[in-house]
């Protein structure tokens, strides 16, 4: 595990996207990164769970994380260099709620995240989805 270090998003002109953890809790791939500016949280939803597939955002309504759900896609993760990179049914979320979350560039004033921080985030959504 990685520690969060926030910083512009762009060097030399390319996106640098920095792979903080990744790992499997309770049957679950999970994937924690950096952007930069801001660390996100990924969580493969595997098949037969019954949010599987699920298109519809407020599907995710219930499940409570930090600025709530508001990533979801059946394509994978193309952009985080994931170990073991499918095309699986991901949801995240981001740490960058301007004027609550520090947001390097942007805001100064909020919550700087630890990655560990972050990890007990994804394994209380994690929680959830289990029990739904």
């Amino acid at each position: 595990m990685k520690e969060m270090i926030y910083k512009g998003s762009v060097e030399n002109e390319q996106k640098v996207i920095d792979m903080l953890d990744e790992g499997i809790y309770k049957g679950f791939h999970y994937v924690i990164v950096s952007y930069g500016t801001h660390p996100c949280a990924y969580i493969e939803i595997p098949e037969g769970h019954k949010l599987y597939n699920a298109s519809n955002q407020n599907e995710f309504y219930d499940i409570a994380c930090h600025g709530g759900i508001n990533f979801n896609t059946y394509t994978g993760l193309p952009f985080v260099p994931i170990k073991n990179p499918n095309k699986g049914h991901y949801i995240g979320w981001s740490f960058s709620t301007v004027g609550y979350d520090y947001i390097f560039g942007i805001c100064y004033c909020g919550k700087k995240w630890t990655t560990k921080e972050i990890f007990e985030d994804i394994k209380n959504v994690i929680e959830q989805l289990i029990k739904s």
